[in-house]
């Protein structure tokens, strides 16, 4: 698998913009809003790499507790989820969310959490 990105939440989506273009030089890929979630998604990428890093600003952000930070998740490319996914469940890893499809249906996406709770989004892209 390949890493991809790494997300994190943010409670003013505009700082958030500047400071990874402006100090980092991240150019916006693709924007969207999910309704069902009223949540908004940047797509940043690297100048130097294929990394990207996701802001994800929700509507009405929630606080967070002592446990919480703002780093959301890391992501994974797969090209085959299904047999990534048997081989990982072999392992003994239980997902926090079985392999399942983007609303677009142009996604199947699956998460688990490492050891440390951190949480692991893996994605296979479907050919349209």
């Amino acid at each position: 698998m390949k890493l991809i990105h790494s997300a994190i939440r943010t409670r003013d989506l505009n700082k958030s913009l500047d400071f990874y273009v402006k100090v980092f030089g991240f150019a916006v890929r693709e924007k969207r809003y999910i309704e069902a979630h009223k949540t908004t998604l940047v797509f940043l990428k690297s100048p130097n790499t294929d990394f990207e890093i996701e802001l994800i600003a929700d509507d009405n952000p929630k606080p967070l507790n002592d446990c919480e930070n703002s780093f959301a998740h890391i992501a994974f490319q797969s090209e085959n989820i299904d047999e990534d996914a048997k081989k990982i469940k072999e392992a003994g890893i239980i997902f926090s969310r079985e392999p399942f499809y983007s609303m677009d249906k142009s996604m199947k996406i699956a998460f688990l959490n490492d050891p440390d709770g951190i949480m692991i989004e893996i994605i296979e892209y479907l050919k349209k």
